[in-house]
């Protein structure tokens, strides 16, 4: 699939050529949801199959089918893989935008794939001075400290009540159902935060997402993100911040839940197409 840069681009070539994606289906199961993301261009057909049961490890797993249409040929390929790299792209994507600081230290909440995927995605693309990790599961804080420090980082854990003044990034990854930040971050801030996926989840508090330039994936971003219920300012579109709108805040929120089109984009990627 390449680096996270080339997927990067990949997303932001689907997203400005275009795709077919409607709004995935999510039927309710035992325990969680399965949900059901298909997508298409004129040379590749997707279909993302995800599982979310709680209480199960992983919580979440999933699969991808694809087909090349010119050949006919189908692939399968690992569902969790393709989603933590993509998203992680997502949001490099978005930063490499819109992100008003471009060095600076990166704050993690949420020490598990993503957050690592997080890590991976923004050191290959910005000069980062240190990190910053917060999380409930102790070995998961260890292990994304140690893999930092690998990285020739300087990495500290976040226990503190304010988000330290050399922030530049800021990514949040975990399911909380309640805000997992104070009601303030240093100005000029980029916060990607994309765990919460369901209207009951919120990682951001009312107080930032007031004050904050407001961005989304896409519009579906509106009806599911329980940061964006009520919300009456608009949130732009990153295909349309990638053709220059821009809005207005004391520092940058960017609400990822997910979206086929970007499973369709890092299906390219790992297929060769431009």
């Amino acid at each position: 699939m390449g680096g996270y840069r080339a997927l990067a681009e990949a997303i932001r070539g689907v997203l400005l050529r275009g795709g077919v994606a409607p709004r995935r289906q999510v039927l309710p199961i035992p325990g969680g949801a399965f949900l059901v993301m298909p997508a298409a261009d004129e040379e590749v057909a997707v279909c993302k199959l995800v599982t979310v049961q709680e209480g199960q490890d992983p919580m979440v797993q999933a699969e991808v089918w694809a087909r090349r249409l010119s050949t006919g040929e189908v692939f399968h390929l690992p569902g969790e893989e393709i989603t933590k790299r993509r998203t992680a792209a997502l949001s490099l994507l978005a930063a490499q935008v819109l992100a008003p600081r471009k060095a600076g230290a990166l704050l993690i909440v949420g020490p598990g794939a993503q957050g690592e995927a997080h890590l991976e995605a923004f050191l290959e693309a910005f000069p980062l001075s240190r990190v910053y990790v917060r999380g409930r599961g102790r070995a998961r804080v260890e292990a994304l400290l140690q893999k930092a420090r690998a990285m020739g980082l300087e990495a500290l854990e976040w226990t503190g009540e304010e988000v330290p003044e050399d922030v530049a990034f800021l990514v949040t990854a975990t399911p909380s159902p309640t805000p997992v930040l104070p009601e303030r971050v240093p100005p000029g801030v980029f916060l990607a935060a994309v765990g919460a996926y369901r209207p009951e989840m919120r990682e951001v508090p009312k107080a930032l997402v007031e004050r904050a330039a407001l961005y989304v994936d896409t519009e579906d971003a509106l009806l599911e993100a329980g940061e964006l219920q009520g919300v009456k300012r608009p949130a732009i579109p990153l295909k349309e911040a990638l053709l220059g709108r821009r809005a207005e805040g004391e520092f940058v929120l960017f609400k990822s839940v997910g979206h086929a089109l970007f499973d369709l984009a890092a299906v390219r990627a790992h297929l060769g197409l431009p």
